[in-house]
């Protein structure tokens, strides 16, 4: 009866000495910045899947299809320079391959299983709260292996939205505790050739807690996010000359959550899903017009890699 006696006390010191630990972390302050190092390479990878209902409009018919995804992609962020006031330069590059399933399409409608997603190379300037300063498209690959057509309408190479913007968000200026939110609405302005577009992305974030993933100790922190319009956008991408044009209309939401690494100053991992619905009005080069709407669901994992340095040290 002693021993159970000692052992049922040792138990219950040990569960309110492990709780005490569990507040106590819970209960601390941080201060989250982004640290970016000169020729340091961060690589990720990103699985997305997700479905969408879409309808075709078309000389006054309506074809329902239903349009199943599923994306791996890999986004390399190297870090170029960094000033004397924390702000790098990045340049980001995304690719990958989409595996594509449609159903409903009217007979002689074809869509591709597998496709390249084009290569997309952005350069950004970051400060250390995760605000793009800068934006600037290098390189969209406009003629991948495969493109991406649709149905009914002229072959056009749509950009990997992901390599649109950098993964990261707005850190908070100040110090924050589980429970503390803050804004993380941001504009962002994209240059294509003579073209800019202005992006305002409007957002809220919130520290929940902490955890160790892969054993690096990281911010755990929820997101929700506004989807902008990003017809500007979509009117703004190159498209090959001679095979038409495209009017868009994009909204939604985004909701998700960030495992940052608080040490290194980095994202290690994100799960995302965001619901959104789009309208397209796709101009062919006879003359020819068809409507397109789109309502789908999506879910984003990133997962970080590997981190390097130039002479090939990782950590």
């Amino acid at each position: 009866m002693k021993r159970w006696g000692l052992l049922g006390t040792s138990v219950l010191v040990l569960s309110v000495t492990l709780w005490s630990s569990w507040l106590v972390s819970q209960e601390r302050e941080v201060t989250l910045r982004y640290k970016f190092l000169v020729k340091e390479t961060r690589t990720y990878s990103i699985r997305l899947t997700g479905e969408m209902a879409m309808t075709v409009q078309i000389l006054g018919q309506e074809a329902p299809a239903m349009i199943s995804l599923q994306g791996t992609m890999t986004q390399t962020e190297r870090v170029e320079d960094v000033d004397k006031e924390g702000v790098a330069t990045i340049v980001a590059t995304t690719k990958g391959r989409m595996k594509t399933e449609v159903t409903g399409l009217p007979v002689g409608a074809e869509f591709p299983q597998q496709q390249e997603v084009p290569e997309v190379i952005v350069r950004l300037k970051v400060d250390p709260l995760g605000k793009v300063k800068e934006v600037k498209v290098e390189k969209i690959d406009e003629q991948p292996k495969t493109k991406m057509p649709l149905p009914f309408g002229p072959n056009f190479t749509m950009p990997q939205m992901q390599g649109m913007g950098w993964q990261g968000f707005l850190l908070p200026e100040k110090p924050v505790r589980p429970g503390d939110s803050w804004d993380i609405t941001t504009e962002q302005t994209v240059n294509f050739g003579d073209k800019t577009v202005k992006l305002e992305i409007k957002g809220r974030a919130r520290l929940v807690g902490f955890e160790k993933v892969e054993g690096r100790e990281c911010a755990v922190i929820e997101t929700t996010v506004e989807i902008p319009d990003f017809g500007e956008f979509f009117e703004a991408v190159p498209i090959p000359k001679g095979e038409g044009s495209i009017n868009a209309r994009v909204e939604g939401q985004s909701s998700g959550k960030v495992w940052f690494d608080i040490a290194n100053g980095l994202v290690v991992k994100r799960d995302e899903t965001t619901e959104v619905t789009m309208n397209l009005t796709i101009s062919a080069p006879t003359g020819q017009s068809f409507n397109m709407s789109m309502q789908g669901s999506f879910k984003t994992q990133q997962q970080l890699t590997k981190v390097s340095q130039a002479k090939g040290e990782e950590k």
